[in-house]
C-alpha cells in the first residue's frame, strides 16, 4: 500500500510554486510503475487530490491486508536531505524492512550528493494504527531551492521512484515476474477509465485521429463534439493548445517520434523549445522511465506500446 501524504483541502507543505500534496502523489504513481515488473499488487491510498483522513488510510491498508504501508512525503522547515521513519514500538521485521529501503535510497541520492538525514522513529498515526510494517519517507525538502530543483527534474524523480520501488521489492523479496509486459492488459486499462471506449489490437497502428482524440482525454479537454467522433477536429485541439504545431491527416499512422514530441508537450518536458529532434524527444521518455528502450523514431506506433506509455504517464499501473 502506497499513501501519498495529504491530498484534496490538506496541501502538506508548500512554497510559493508547489504544494506537497502534488509531489507526493507524482511520486507515489511513479513508484507504482517501478514495480509493475515484479509480482506483486500495488494499492494507492488516493489517486487523485482528494481529503483522507489518517485513520481512513490505515483502515484501508488493513481492510487490504497490505504487507508493507509505504507513506510518501515532501519534508519542509528550511533543510536539506532525505530521512525516514518507523514507529517507536515498531517490530524488528519493520526496523529490517525500513533498513533496505533507505539503504537504496540513500545508495541513489549520494550520485547527486544530497543529505542523509537518517533512520528515525516517530509516532504518527499511519504508523501507529497500521496492523503491518509501515515506513513514511520524507523525500527531500519542498522549501528548499536545491531540493526542490531536484523534485521538479523529470530524470531525478525517476530515479528516485526507483531506488524507492527497488528498495520495497527487496524488502518482500518479491520476485520479477516472467512477462511484466501484458499489451491486451494495458489497452484494457484505457478502456475501464473511459478514454477509449472499444477494445484494440496491441499490434494495430494508432492513427492521428486516435491519438489526438486519446491525449485530449487524458489531459479532460471536452471533445469537440459530444455526440459524434470528430478526429479533425480532436487534433485541432492539440494544434490550438500548442501541443501539436501542424495539421496531420486523421486517418495517418502516426510515428513514434510524432508520439514522443507531444506527449513531452503535454507533460510540460520540453527537449528542443528550437528545433525538432525526434530521437531526442524519445530518450526523454526513456530517461523518465515511460518507455524501457528506444524507438526508432519512423517506426509506426502501436496500440500496445501507446497505452503501455500512456498509463505509465497516468501513474495507473498495478
Amino acid at each position: 500500500m502506497l499513501d501519498p501524504g495529504h491530498g484534496g483541502n490538506d496541501p502538506g507543505a508548500v512554497s510559493p510554486d508547489y504544494k506537497e500534496k502534488d509531489l507526493a502523489l507524482k511520486l507515489s504513481k511513479k513508484i507504482v510503475n517501478e514495480l509493475l515488473p515484479y509480482q506483486c499488487q500495488v494499492k494507492l491510498t488516493r489517486k487523485m487530490d482528494l481529503s483522507l483522513s489518517l485513520s481512513n488510510r490505515a483502515q484501508l491498508a488493513n481492510s487490504l491486508n497490505a504487507d508493507l504501508f509505504v507513506s510518501i512525503h515532501i519534508n519542509a522547515g528550511g533543510g536539506t536531505g532525505f530521512e525516514s521513519f518507523i514507529h517507536p514500538d515498531a517490530p524488528e521485521l519493520t526496523r529490517q524492512y525500513r533498513n533496505i529501503v533507505h539503504s537504496r535510497v540513500v545508495s541513489y541520492l549520494g550520485g547527486y550528493q544530497i543529505t542523509d538525514r537518517g533512520q528515525k522513529s516517530a509516532d504518527f498515526a499511519v504508523l501507529r494504527l497500521t496492523k503491518m510494517p509501515a515506513i513514511l519517507l520524507e523525500n527531500l525538502f519542498i522549501d528548499n531551492s536545491k531540493d526542490i530543483s531536484f523534485l521538479t527534474y523529470e530524470p531525478f524523480l525517476a530515479g528516485l521512484s526507483n531506488s524507492i520501488a527497488a528498495g520495497i521489492a527487496a524488502s518482500l523479496d518479491i520476485p520479477l515476474r516472467e512477462n511484466p509486459w501484458d499489451p491486451a492488459w494495458e489497452i484494457a486499462q484505457l478502456q475501464a477509465d473511459r478514454i477509449i471506449n472499444t477494445p484494440r489490437l496491441p499490434e494495430a497502428y494508432v492513427s492521428w485521429g486516435e491519438l489526438a482524440t486519446v491525449l485530449n482525454r487524458v489531459r479532460e479537454v471536452p471533445p469537440p463534439d459530444p455526440v459524434n467522433w470528430d478526429p479533425e477536429g480532436e487534433i485541432d485541439l492539440l494544434i490550438r493548445d500548442k501541443i501539436l504545431n501542424t495539421a496531420q491527416k486523421a486517418s495517418s499512422t502516426s510515428l513514434w517520434g510524432e508520439f514522443a514530441t507531444v506527449l513531452n508537450r503535454l507533460r510540460n518536458r520540453t527537449v528542443t523549445p528550437d528545433n525538432w529532434d525526434p530521437p531526442a524527444e524519445i530518450e526523454a521518455l526513456v530517461a523518465d522511465r515511460l518507455l524501457m528502450m528506444a524507438r526508432e523514431p519512423s517506426a509506426s506506433l502501436n496500440w500496445g506500446e501507446f497505452a503501455t506509455v500512456l498509463n505509465r504517464y497516468r501513474g495507473t499501473g498495478g
